[in-house]
């Protein structure tokens, strides 16, 4: 009787996990790649300038968004009376002034400056050899030392790595200035944000003068002796240099959002936790009159979420949605350093203890260099990090329904490319929640202003989209919530 009565409750299980599974199935049909096309038409146009963050376009895409929502009939997210969470970001322009003892260099002709977004003033700053720094505990200061190598990263990590914490910023010298500035004009001329409300960080200047602005300065004495000798800390040195000067003297404060897209789930106690989905709807605007659209990056990811809430919308309406709520998030700022959703896990809506998963959708339309002739594959970044159970349900409904190749070369802490870190999914997945990075990799028009519509694999988007659905529906269905790793 045993053996029958387990045969039997074995079997009503796998009838009803079939039914459930066929469900999901039934409304992923909602998820085509006519609509993709039609949307991200739309939102990759010239009209919507390039969606930067705080600026006309980024505001264009918005009110589109949050339209097309309350055409789908999802509810805003609870205590909210709009989709839009709006949050105030510092527009930076960079630029101001710099003084080595009393000679004056001038912004991009002697020096630029990186690793700084917020206004800073550098008064009556002590600047020492690397062979004659002061010890821990005395007055902050900055370092000077000559580059061996155009290698910038390089160079900055060697020595940060033997400065002691007193030392506040570094200054380094160039022969080769001019090589320097080509190579890093875009990260040094190139306006940057941060949020108006958060805590002012402790910043790190890297300051880079021109060797041959500095020819009055030299002498016998210290004819750059600093850089060519061996790191060394004495007792009171005398510095080289006084510095002085402003950086980032113009700043502007702008105003963008995410926008919330809320569908309840159907279990009273269940609906109180949330499944959230996200990808970035900004881009990085206009540049010398040239729209960069942007539709892979995040175009193909923002569509892909307008799709992903029909598809649960439509099973709500019929009565057949999942369990745990869904919110559906498309976030702006992430160009400018995850603004949006940095201030979401700052300033969550529903509780992040709440928050059962992030599944964050960032470029999934093209093929990289490892895949030209294979649309069949997609990265999946962080699945494992901190619950074993996402990465099973993602594997799983994969298995079952889209069959795509889930390709984990990037699924490191020590990926050299850092991908973990640099899209949205990262502010929820430095909460402890877990979190998978869908990705198809970089190309050729990657933040280029050819990263156009025509270029787009929509039968790709389309399946990728899928299979996020089928994992949040998954999770969100669940009778039990995934748990975190040890």
């Amino acid at each position: 009787m045993k053996t029958i009565f387990s045969i039997l409750v074995s079997s009503a299980w796998c009838v009803c996990f079939s039914q459930q599974v066929d469900i999901a199935k039934k409304y992923s049909a909602y998820i085509n790649e006519v609509d993709l096309k039609k949307n991200l038409t739309i939102l990759a146009s010239d009209s919507y300038l390039g969606r930067e963050t705080g600026k006309e376009g980024q505001k264009m895409t918005a009110e589109f968004l949050s339209a097309y929502f309350q055409k789908l009939g999802c509810s805003f997210a609870p205590g909210m009376t709009g989709y839009e969470q709006h949050f105030d970001v510092i527009e930076s322009t960079p630029g101001g002034t710099m003084s080595l003892n009393n000679l004056a260099l001038d912004f991009k002709k002697d020096f630029i400056y990186y690793a700084c977004k917020s206004k800073t003033n550098l008064e009556n700053i002590p600047v020492y050899g690397v062979d004659q720094l002061p010890k821990v505990g005395e007055t902050p200061c900055y370092v000077i030392y000559v580059m061996k190598s155009l290698e910038v990263r390089k160079e900055v990590s060697v020595l940060k790595k033997q400065l002691s914490k007193n030392v506040k910023g570094i200054i380094l010298v160039s022969k080769d200035y001019s090589t320097l500035y080509e190579y890093m004009d875009h990260y040094v001329t190139t306006k940057t944000m941060y949020l108006a409300d958060e805590k002012k960080k402790e910043e790190f200047p890297i300051l880079f003068v021109r060797d041959s602005s500095m020819l009055s300065l030299k002498n016998k004495s210290n004819n750059y002796l600093f850089g060519k000798g061996k790191f060394k800390e004495t007792e009171h040195p005398k510095p080289l240099f006084i510095l002085n000067g402003q950086l980032n003297t113009q700043q502007e404060k702008l105003t963008s959002s995410n926008v919330l897209a809320y569908i309840e789930g159907s279990d009273p106690v269940g609906s109180k936790e949330v499944v959230i989905i996200t990808a970035h709807y900004d881009h990085i605007g206009v540049d010398h009159g040239v729209v960069y659209n942007g539709a892979d990056d995040d175009g193909t990811g923002t569509v892909a979420l307008l799709e992903l809430a029909e598809a649960f919308m439509e099973a709500k309406k019929n009565g057949q949605g999942p369990k745990r709520s869904v919110l559906i998030m498309p976030v702006s700022g992430e160009e400018k350093g995850l603004l949006g959703s940095d201030y979401y896990s700052s300033h969550p809506i529903i509780p992040l203890e709440n928050t059962v998963a992030d599944l964050n959708i960032d470029m999934i339309g093209r093929n990289d260099i490892g895949h030209e002739k294979d649309t069949n594959y997609i990265y999946i970044i962080g699945s494992n990090m901190l619950s074993n159970d996402l990465h099973d349900a993602n594997e799983r409904v994969n298995t079952k329904y889209t069959q795509l190749k889930l390709d984990y070369k990037f699924n490191s802490l020590s990926d050299p490319n850092q991908f973990y870190y640099r899209s949205d999914h990262y502010n929820f997945a430095k909460h402890d929640i877990p979190v998978i990075f869908y990705f198809s990799g970089v190309h050729e028009d990657y933040h280029q202003p050819t990263d156009d519509v025509e270029k787009i694999i929509f039968s790709k988007v389309e399946k990728v989209a899928r299979l996020v659905f089928f994992t949040a529906w998954e999770i969100s269905d669940a009778s039990k919530r995934i748990t975190l790793n040890r």
